[in-house]
């Protein structure tokens, strides 16, 4: 979806380009509304929301690599690669199905995690941000992580987003990133303060980090692409069950909230 966002983003900017050369070479009248259209007149994905579409995604274990979101808006705006949209036929409604449950434990039971926690960030930041109150931060339930500000909500530095976008992330940039895990973007967004995170809500982002990388970890573990890694969480998931038996779940424990309502 994405990869066609930017493409239909990157054909606007063309248009508008071919439309200012006829306007200057005379093909089209010089008119107010010609004069107008040499501008492009929307953008779908901004720089601002480009960075948070990559923050998310970098705690999204199928993330291939750090700056996932970054590299295809390269891939199209630099490389020239454009992603048609095709017309596909309405397909009806189907209900969601539900495979049962996969143990994790604390997201310690089959490969390690760290979540939001940068030990290079940890390492380099009294040389690179000396004026710190410290190296680190942590959550609202006490685990350490990179370093975060905070906001009122969710919110990303639009001017330090356009600059690393435009200026910053050039193709020696993507092709030296494309060796790095996932996270290590999310852990760049924050540390620099281009992300900022809602306050008081460090810890579930945190979780959110925690299990993308469990996921991502137990693959390599494995030996598994995304498509066989989802294999083998339905092959090895719980029924609801047996997954109440291991919460200790009475099914005759009356539901105060379900015979309220």
């Amino acid at each position: 979806m994405l990869r066609k966002l930017c493409s239909i983003d990157a054909a606007e900017r063309d248009r508008a380009e071919a439309h200012s050369g006829a306007v200057a070479t005379g093909a089209i009248p010089y008119t107010e509304e010609n004069r107008r259209l040499c501008e492009p007149q929307f953008e779908f994905v901004t720089p601002q929301q480009l960075v948070a579409i990559d923050f998310f995604l970098s705690m999204h274990h199928y993330a291939p690599h750090a700056f996932p979101a970054l590299a295809i808006w390269h891939d199209v705006n630099v490389l020239g690669r454009r992603y048609p949209t095709p017309t596909l036929a309405p397909l009806p409604k189907t209900d969601i199905v539900l495979h049962g449950w996969y143990a994790v434990g604390q997201y310690d039971k089959e490969a390690p995690v760290t979540g939001l926690r940068s030990f290079d960030a940890e390492q380099w930041n009294p040389y690179r941000h000396p004026g710190r109150p410290g190296r680190y931060a942590r959550t609202t339930g006490g685990e350490q992580t990179v370093y975060f500000e905070e906001a009122s909500q969710f919110e990303v530095d639009a001017e330090a987003a356009c600059l690393f976008v435009t200026c910053t992330y050039d193709t020696a940039f993507m092709l030296d990133t494309q060796h790095r895990h996932a996270i290590d973007s999310a852990h760049f967004w924050l540390n620099e303060g281009i992300v900022k995170l809602p306050t008081g809500m460090a810890q579930r982002y945190q979780d959110m980090a925690k299990r993308g990388q469990y996921f991502a970890r137990l693959a390599q573990r494995l030996n598994l692409t995304p498509a066989e890694l989802d294999v083998h969480l339905v092959a090895n998931a719980t029924g609801d069950a047996d997954h109440a038996k291991l919460l200790g779940y009475d099914p005759m424990q009356l539901n105060l909230f379900a015979e309220a309502a």
